[in-house]
């Protein structure tokens, strides 16, 4: 028969694994407010039972490890959603500054410094040998050139400040990339003996997490405690190695491994996101505003130069030169954009009476046919091909909205992707959180349990304490 011993031994065991079990709640209610604590468990299994002629009699129960609820799949899926919403973020943020530098619509931006400039030709045209009339054409046309030289001024400093934040990316990536790979041996030698390293898998999904916001990334558990962790298809942490990420100088930027001559594609995240802006949507704006400022160089000094002028206020007609020059500050070596950074107004006008109103043949000063020609511009029909290849038929003016509006177009595109992103990312994190997340007032049900588990085991030694009292007082 069980003996009084094995009863004792039973309900010890019973106490102690109440014990360990109101040990782990304590845990997790102290852990509740720390980010990225996955809530733990002890597992309790039936000890080994003693085999009798009679049947099997239990001998307690023992813990048979503490364990995290953690759910892979959704981890993964909110990883996924995590790193979308940072990218849409990243992307939405630089083309509102892109959006800010053009300032459109506004009483002081491009589109009403050109409306200005043609109409300060309209009153030349009215007023042909008037020395203000011109001194407002060269100070209208000062204004649109310095204007797209701001423009190109301010578009740089965005690339800038872009390049320098994917610059502090990568090396976040690369930090968290060796972290991620420095913790492993820790977490393979804790597992080694069939147990789970809880707070060290904790520490190495903050780190995952971290790493999603940057680029997209895909994990892989490996049997021993280990991952892998996959960026634009390659590897960038297995195991214990994990590969450091670096990006051209040059333009268009390129994103590869240390070593490596293939250059990684759809990176995503932040990271992925500030590549496209510095390849793609800063280049295509200023793009555009050279298309601009190119055809308002060429077309405007045509027209000018097929007049004449009077110098000095004579009645002696010379032809006229250009109103505009195109030379420039060239940034880099092979840096294509130059109108827009360089257009200015022809020095040679600093004397007003060498700006043409009169066309070539005119027998005085007070023609105004080249003045004419140039107020009527405004309106002239250019065709221009922006920088998403589309062809552009209509005025300068109407180009120059084409492209305000393909900002503004992307940029509302842009932050409502991440407003979607983000809601995205918060409903996969609060599945996520529902699973692992720590629910205080669960706890609180589960450690009072856990109490009446070891009361119970403790009343049942009392009683077994009763009984050999009475085994011994019958054996008197």
């Amino acid at each position: 028969m069980s003996s009084i011993g094995s009863i004792l031994n039973s309900a010890r065991s019973a106490m102690q694994a109440a014990q360990v079990q109101m040990q782990t709640t304590s845990q997790n209610i102290a852990n509740a407010g720390v980010e990225g604590y996955t809530v733990q468990s002890a597992q309790l299994v039936g000890n080994t039972p003693q085999q009798f002629t009679y049947g099997n009699i239990g001998t307690g129960v023992v813990v048979q490890g503490i364990t995290q609820a953690r759910d892979k799949l959704l981890d993964a899926q909110y990883r996924t959603a995590n790193g979308g919403a940072a990218q849409q973020k990243a992307a939405g943020d630089t083309l509102t500054r892109v959006e800010q530098v053009l300032g459109e619509p506004s009483a002081t931006g491009l589109s009403n410094s050109l409306d200005v400039f043609w109409n300060s030709w309209s009153d030349l045209a009215s007023d042909p040998t008037s020395a203000s009339a011109r001194g407002a054409v060269v100070q209208r046309g000062t204004q649109v050139a310095a204007q797209l030289n701001g423009f190109a001024s301010q578009l740089d400093q965005v690339a800038s400040d872009t390049r320098a934040t994917l610059v502090s990316d990568v090396g976040k990536i690369n930090q968290l990339a060796q972290q991620v790979a420095d913790i492993t041996p820790q977490i393979v030698a804790s597992e080694a003996g069939g147990m789970t390293a809880n707070d060290l898998r904790d520490t190495r999904n903050r780190l995952l997490d971290q790493i999603s916001s940057l680029a997209d990334t895909q994990v892989v558990d490996h049997q021993d405690g280990s991952v892998g962790v996959y960026l634009g298809g390659r590897m960038l942490v297995d195991g214990t190695a994990y590969h450091q990420l670096t990006t051209s100088g040059g333009s268009p930027v390129s994103l590869r491994f240390t070593g490596a001559t293939n250059t990684l594609q759809n990176v995503g995240g932040s990271i992925g996101a500030a590549t496209t802006s510095l390849n793609q949507s800063i280049p295509g704006v200023m793009s555009d505003l050279d298309t601009l400022a190119g055809a308002l160089v060429q077309q405007v000094n045509q027209i000018h130069k097929s007049g004449v002028v009077f110098a000095g206020g004579g009645t002696t007609a010379t032809a006229a030169g250009n109103f505009f020059n195109q030379s420039a500050t060239i940034v880099g070596p092979t840096d294509p954009y130059q109108t827009a950074r360089g257009i200015s107004v022809s020095s040679t006008l600093s004397d007003p009476t060498l700006v043409a109103a009169s066309a070539a043949g005119a027998a005085g000063p007070g023609n105004n046919t080249v003045a004419n020609q140039l107020a009527n511009f405004r309106d002239a029909p250019v065709t221009l091909t922006s920088s998403n290849g589309n062809t552009v038929n209509g005025s300068l003016g109407s180009f120059y909205r084409y492209t305000v509006s393909n900002v503004a177009l992307a940029t509302s595109d842009a932050n409502s992707q991440s407003a979607v992103r983000s809601t995205l990312a918060t409903q996969a994190d609060t599945r996520r959180q529902s699973v692992s997340g720590v629910a205080t007032d669960e706890e609180l049900v589960k450690m009072i349990k856990q109490q009446q588990a070891y009361s119970a085991a403790a009343r049942l030694i009392s009683v077994v304490d009763e009984m050999s009292k009475t085994l011994i007082a019958l054996g008197q």
